[in-house]
């Protein structure tokens, strides 16, 4: 990754408390709460957290995370990786209004804001059993964990597929409608979202986001099988940063009368993603439960040339042996995309700009070259593990990750450069809900 900014330890600080302090104000407002009947108004609390310790064997300087919006380190020991606080609260007015709040401290970017820290924050609308508004900071239902990715205790590894799930918004701030159905044995739901989310950093030290999403969900689930497919269109927005003077710069090469030089730079500002660019995303996923045996599947492609162009897919099976369950799980990503070619640009300069100039675009072209390449997500991985349900509340997962990451590949990374490597990442985490 091309880091442009520097770390800012007091406001990482200050996310981490302001989460901690509402959890805990959160928890002191509904002790004082008594139950109400149903229909009436009436406020409740529900937590969750994981304690997580890794072990990353890595290429020196690579830094592992869960999630794009995850700040990387590349120590060894980590137990920033998987652990977090969340607490929910919901607060009925009737049977048909719902407040509903969800905090989470965890590691989170350099760039993150004190609000980040609140995943949830929505007013849900019921006017009768079937249909479901929400509006507010809500989650983004378009893929199968959408609900549930940071409470561990909800699934059976140490952590969603970071294949798929490091690259996935977690919240929309926007808007939903769902309508829920049945027919036969079979439970139908369907759901409109439209707003804007925040998604991780690919090649700048700043967060991008989608923008004017708009997206369908639906599913169906009969015997323990949940069967669902998702589509969504956004437009994709990047922040330059400090990255503007590079751009401006690619731009003024891209004028040239120079038409191999002249095409690289329209290319390489292209791959940057300076424009609006539009993207697609598809998603079909599947979850089953059949006696002891637990399995499920997903694929997402996202189609965002000449940004990305990606399809990413994993399956995860276990089997139950009383509170035991050991599991298995590979996943996948693949950029469509090619890796860029370095350019060749000083000899077509020379004559036109000067040897000094020339040699200063050459360099340009270079780093604008390997910060792209850098952000490709090129990678696969093995993961063994075993859940051991200790407690009605409580699991102990323990997991072995196996990871090739291929050459032109290392986006899921910080501090990554464009060579093939292989990394180990073994991990335990007490997973709980209270």
């Amino acid at each position: 990754m091309l880091s442009l900014t520097t770390p800012r330890p007091a406001r990482r600080k200050r996310e981490l408390l302001a989460g901690l302090t509402a959890a805990v104000l959160a928890a002191g407002s509904w002790a004082g709460e008594a139950d109400t009947a149903a229909g009436g108004t009436g406020l409740r609390m529900s937590g969750f957290g994981s304690l997580g310790l890794s072990h990353v064997d890595a290429p020196a300087g690579w830094g592992y995370r869960r999630e794009l919006t995850q700040g990387g380190s590349d120590a060894s020991w980590r137990p920033d990786v998987d652990t977090r606080l969340g607490v929910q609260v919901n607060y009925s007015l009737g049977s048909r209004f719902e407040l509903v709040a969800q905090v989470i401290a965890k590691k989170r970017g350099t760039y993150a804001s004190d609000g980040d820290a609140l995943e949830w924050a929505y007013a849900a609308y019921r006017p009768n059993a079937d249909w479901t508004l929400r509006a507010g900071r809500v989650n983004l239902d378009a893929f199968l964990m959408a609900d549930y990715r940071n409470v561990g205790y909800g699934f059976m590894a140490a952590r969603p597929p970071v294949e798929l799930y490091a690259m996935l918004p977690t919240s929309l701030d926007g808007a939903d409608l769902a309508r829920g159905w049945s027919h036969g044995d079979a439970h139908w739901r369907a759901k409109l979202m439209v707003g804007t989310a925040q998604i991780g950093d690919f090649h700048t030290a700043e967060p991008g986001r989608v923008r004017d999403v708009v997206g369908l969900m639906l599913s169906r689930e009969e015997d323990g099988l949940l069967l669902r497919g998702s589509a969504s269109r956004t437009r994709i927005e990047l922040a330059m940063g400090g990255l503007q003077p590079a751009v401006d710069a690619l731009g003024q090469l891209s004028a040239l009368p120079i038409p191999v030089v002249a095409d690289q730079a329209r290319q390489l500002r292209a791959r940057l993603g300076v424009a609006d660019i539009w993207a697609t995303f598809l998603e079909l996923g599947l979850r089953h439960e059949m006696g002891n045996w637990q399995w499920s599947a997903e694929l997402v492609r996202m189609s965002a040339a000449p940004l990305i162009k990606q399809s990413s897919a994993y399956a995860t099976v276990g089997y139950r042996l009383g509170d035991w369950t050991p599991y298995i799980a590979h996943g996948r990503t693949r950029d469509a995309m090619p890796v860029t070619p370095v350019p060749a640009w000083a000899a077509a300069l020379t004559p036109v700009l000067g040897p000094a100039a020339a040699a200063q675009s050459q360099m340009l072209g270079v780093v604008i070259t390997d910060a792209v390449n850098r952000s490709r997500v090129h990678q696969s991985g093995w993961s063994l593990g075993a859940r051991w349900d200790l407690h009605p509340q409580a699991a102990l997962k323990l997991q072995w990750d196996r990871i090739r990451v291929d050459a032109g590949g290392p986006g899921l990374w910080t501090g990554a450069d464009g060579s093939a490597a292989k990394a180990n990442v073994a991990t335990a985490v007490v997973d709980f809900i209270f």
